[in-house]
């Protein structure tokens, strides 16, 4: 007996200082807790809001230095003198509605200089690919604001207002309320013509409501008592612990409140991106691109008819960081990328190859400047090079809708077949970039590039100068209007 009641003694004891620990949630002291958070140099949105602004940011478009399109949810179209590309990419997160990662799903074909060539019969060398890749977000994303002190105070004193009026309206946010707000509900669907005299309690404290029924706009009403109904709910749920108090005035309060007056603008953010495309490269040979003199030699060891095939593949690895600010976008990337597949990818090759006999009497294939590029039979081994990238944008004008944009490559040779051509060369260029708006958002991003494209070092690159024109659209882009203090 004695041993039952030091366990009891003991048992109270502990409920009395867990109880001691855990004190009664209290709206007041939360709040102001939560609102002192706030700081014209450190923070002027509440952090949900700021991180969905951010997601939505990131579905911004910006070119890059690969002809498929960048790291948004988007359509990509590149051309110039030797080949189309088309990529259709769409970008799903990983995770919660904050994750930094994202899964990139995309496909994409290349066709012979024109867009209506990819399934033509008359084209030597198309390809379609899958694009898959992960996105992760990285280092502390940021929106602006660029305004005045007074401003700010202004704000944060709404804020303090709106989050306020469970302290100065308490006797509304009660149990009893939310059941006489209830019973007004039921009534109303009933009858109208009593509830004027027998709420008249409720009335004092909704003068806008009585108004409404007295001006028999009973829907107006119900859906505003509705309204009030939910409101008081979620606030007495809340008060049953202390997280989820912080939970409801963070998303319930807070949140709304900077939606409907969001003082930043812009963005700014940075991520690492890594993408595997795979395509099958499918070379068509008729007999334009056989030699006439060995026609007949060449049909009788190979079918001419047969197509070749041949897997391709391109993994890259780069670092990318944008930044929309009040008078100008910028963006930036570095990467490096491997590419692995036939001699017929080879960069170097200029207009359409074609079948001849050498003086060991083997099929090779030679391009139109007389460049012999390797064995027919060895187009199904693989040539692997890489390459070192860097690619820039900025858009300086009033309405950021016209800047420049420069991409930089050099290209190496990591593995090649015996007898195969390949040198290590280098891409420059630069040229015009425009962002069209329509109702506030990019519909298309163009641009027009010239310079050197796979130039070989050490050579007179003035037969390589040459120029692309390149089209990206979006499908959903973020982009605010008003500006206001650095975040």
């Amino acid at each position: 007996m004695k041993s039952l009641t030091l366990i009891t003694t003991a048992l109270l004891i502990a409920l009395n200082t867990f109880a001691q620990d855990s004190p009664t949630p209290n709206y007041k002291t939360t709040f102001n807790t939560l609102l002192n958070k706030y700081h014209i140099k450190k923070q002027a949105i509440q952090d949900t809001l700021l991180n969905k602004n951010i997601a939505t940011a990131f579905s911004y478009v910006i070119l890059s230095n690969s002809d498929l399109a960048a790291n948004t949810s988007a359509f990509g179209y590149t051309q110039n003198e030797e080949k189309t590309n088309v990529s259709i990419n769409g970008n799903l997160r990983l995770g919660d509605a904050l994750s930094p990662l994202f899964l990139r799903v995309g496909a994409n074909a290349t066709g012979n200089k024109s867009v209506f060539e990819f399934y033509s019969s008359d084209s030597w060398q198309n390809n379609v690919g899958l694009n898959l890749g992960l996105i992760l977000k990285v280092g502390k994303s940021s929106v602006f604001f660029k305004g005045k002190k007074e401003k700010f105070d202004l704000i944060q004193a709404k804020r303090r207002i709106r989050g306020s009026e469970p302290i100065y309206t308490q006797k509304k946010y009660t149990k009893g309320v939310k059941d006489k707000i209830k019973k007004l509900k039921d009534n109303m669907l009933i009858s109208y013509g009593n509830v004027l005299k027998s709420h008249k309690d409720l009335f004092k404290m909704y003068p806008e409501i009585k108004k409404l029924i007295e001006k028999r706009k009973y829907e107006d009403a119900y859906v505003k008592l509705d309204a009030e109904e939910k409101k008081i709910g979620n606030y007495l749920k809340a008060l049953t612990s202390q997280k989820k108090l912080e939970k409801y005035i963070k998303n319930d309060i807070l949140y709304n409140f900077d939606k409907e007056n969001d003082i930043t603008y812009g963005y700014s953010l940075k991520w690492f991106d890594l993408n595997i495309n795979l395509g099958n490269s499918t070379y068509k040979f008729t007999e334009d691109n056989v030699d006439k003199d060995i026609l007949d030699v060449f049909s009788s060891e190979f079918d001419i008819k047969d197509n070749v095939n041949k897997l391709k593949s391109i993994l890259s690895f780069t670092y990318n960081q944008t930044h929309n600010a009040k008078k100008t976008i910028w963006y930036y990337q570095l990467g490096l990328s491997t590419t692995s597949g036939s001699f017929l990818e080879n960069v170097l090759i200029d207009g359409t190859p074609k079948v001849v006999q050498n003086f060991n009497s083997d099929f090779i294939l030679q391009d139109e400047e007389g460049q012999n590029l390797g064995e027919f039979n060895k187009i199904k081994e693989s040539l692997k090079t890489g390459a070192f990238n860097a690619y820039g944008a900025i858009f300086f004008t009033k309405n950021k809708n016209f800047g420049f944009n420069a991409s930089l490559s050099h290209n190496y040779l990591m593995n090649k077949p015996e007898g195969i051509f390949y040198k290590n060369n280098f891409t420059a260029l630069i040229g015009p970039i425009f962002r069209k708006e329509k109702d506030g958002k990019t519909s298309l991003t163009f641009g027009i590039d010239v310079g050197w494209d796979n130039a070989i070092y050490k050579t007179k690159v003035s037969n390589d100068f040459t120029g692309r024109i390149r089209l990206g659209i979006p499908f959903n882009i973020y982009k605010k209007e008003k500006a206001t203090k650095k975040k």
